[in-house]
């Protein structure tokens, strides 16, 4: 081997166990820095779910979380019908009569849910006619309602 070669070997070598020395004698002299402990409960995030309170941020329109008023349920006088209550037609053969009423279709006997102004209404069917029909609301006694005319 070539005295140069051999001197640069043993420089290279002497340079790298140097540095290696220093960065040893660096890092014993630091201080350890230890980390305070963690208090758990100043880091868990708290959500409030009520129907009062916030919005959706993905839906921030939406008005579903708002919080809704109930309208008081209005007492029928006896022989009253509510209003917006429609017969819009009838139908069927004479034995087996149908009458559409708001959207229903029902028979004699039967009775269907209405909503009328927020409101639900029983409808009961005690009698189908030509152009006209008995109905029970919400229990009360039968009262007559006509086909609508004019249109």
């Amino acid at each position: 081997m070539k005295p140069h070669r051999i001197f640069s070997s043993l420089l290279g070598t002497a340079w790298l166990c140097s540095c290696l020395i220093c960065n040893l004698a660096a890092t014993a002299a630091q201080p350890q820095v230890v980390a305070p402990p963690v208090d758990e409960a100043l880091h868990k995030s708290v959500f409030i779910d009520s129907t009062g309170f916030g919005r959706d941020p993905f839906f921030p329109n939406s008005i579903r979380r708002v919080t809704r008023v109930t309208v008081p349920t209005k007492v029928l006088q006896q022989g009253e019908l509510p209003g917006g209550l429609v017969l819009k037609g009838t139908s069927g053969t004479t034995q087996n009569r149908l009458a559409i009423i708001n959207n229903h279709t029902v028979a004699v006997g039967e009775e269907t849910e209405v909503r009328l102004g927020g409101q639900s209404y029983k409808v009961k069917v005690v009698e189908i006619r030509e152009r006209s029909v008995m109905v029970s609301v919400n229990g009360m006694d039968p009262k007559e309602l006509t086909l609508r005319t004019g249109f």
